[in-house]
């Protein structure tokens, strides 16, 4: 996937920590919830 221009990702992070989610898992990817559970 191409990064998002004009966004670094400590500053994605922080938004969707404002938004109410948080750091599930760090490994190679930055895993984020918001609690809700996942369907697939």
């Amino acid at each position: 996937m191409p990064r998002l221009p004009g966004i670094s990702q400590k500053q994605a992070v922080r938004v969707f920590q404002k938004l109410g989610y948080r750091v599930v898992r760090e490994s190679g990817h930055l895993i984020m919830s918001n609690g809700a559970p996942r369907v697939s």
